[in-house]
């Protein structure tokens, strides 16, 4: 009985616990960083503190209709996540020996290659990053050019106003083929490692988080969901900015289909899709030429392939 009461109790306030999990993108020390980023943009632009201040916390900005919708998809999609999802899933730890006992079984014994942890660690830390990247970048451009997927992540760009809690706004659906991507590409290398490799296999990890994924969620990962307006100049040509990803959630025509990608712009250059954030203005967010209402029960199914 008491643990059917955890159970449920998790399930209803497991969205709270974000905030005290560095694998969440809101885990309270990226929002400090991210805060003291925007705070330094703003007072550099001649903000004064109390103007910051109330721009910040301003309740128009975290409890309009569009904010609140996001926070009734997180919720609901933590439910999901926990009653299907996962069971349904399974583990990656599963799928990777899935994956090292086909290769035993088609190439023979494995483990032939002999290198000192660390240097194992490092490469399947950046192979890892790599694969993952492109792989969210591919994913996403598919959402976009696949009118069944896009009546589904059309929920995201619905969004009028955003937040970092904008991130978690997306439909089950889109969740559960996330989930799918991040299986079998992570199931996938680690299972070709432990094939390869003699010895164990694991990432470098800060705080529990991916290194790569450390560095980028404190280094303004969360301004792409914000007003806060950053762009990284040159090194736009390899990183994707915050500004850049809200031109990609801008409601002008010139901004649709831009800058798909999740950290390295690499993708987006050879795919077509990068646009530099230098000389853009953005005049407001959400689905381009399209007025949508922000209410839950009429996004449980998708929008219409209107784009």
């Amino acid at each position: 009985m008491i643990e059917s009461l955890s159970y449920f109790g998790e399930l209803l306030t497991g969205p709270f616990n974000y905030i005290a999990n560095p694998q969440k993108r809101i885990f309270w020390l990226y929002l400090l960083s991210n805060g003291l980023i925007a705070f330094a943009i703003l007072y550099g632009r001649k903000h004064s503190i109390f103007e910051i201040l109330r721009a910040g916390f301003s309740t128009r900005t975290w409890f309009n209709s569009s904010s609140l919708l996001d926070l009734q998809w997180i919720f609901l999609n933590h439910v999901i996540n926990r009653i299907l999802i996962i069971p349904l899933l399974g583990g990656q730890i599963a799928f990777a020996l899935g994956v090292n006992r086909i290769l035993s079984l088609h190439f023979g014994e494995g483990n032939f290659i002999h290198w000192h942890g660390l240097s194992v660690s490092v490469c399947f830390t950046l192979c890892l990053f790599l694969c993952d990247d492109f792989s969210r970048f591919y994913v996403h451009y598919l959402y976009h050019k696949i009118p069944q997927l896009w009546r589904f992540h059309a929920i995201h760009h619905s969004a009028e106003s955003l937040t970092p809690l904008t991130l978690y706004r997306i439909h089950s659906v889109e969740m559960l083929l996330n989930s799918m991507r991040s299986l079998v590409v992570t199931g996938t290398l680690s299972g070709i490692f432990i094939y390869c490799f003699d010895g164990a296999i694991d990432t470098i990890q800060i705080l529990g988080a991916s290194l790569f994924n450390f560095l980028f969620n404190m280094a303004g990962a969360n301004l792409r969901h914000s007003s806060v307006w950053l762009g990284f100049g040159r090194l736009e040509n390899f990183f994707i900015s915050p500004a850049q990803h809200q031109i990609h959630h801008s409601a002008r025509a010139r901004h649709l289909d831009k800058n798909f990608g999740a950290i390295l712009a690499i993708w987006d250059r050879w795919f077509g899709s990068w646009l530099a954030s230098e000389g853009q203005q953005i005049n407001s967010f959400g689905l381009v030429h399209r007025k949508v209402e922000q209410h839950l029960g009429k996004q449980l199914f998708g929008l219409s392939n209107n784009h």
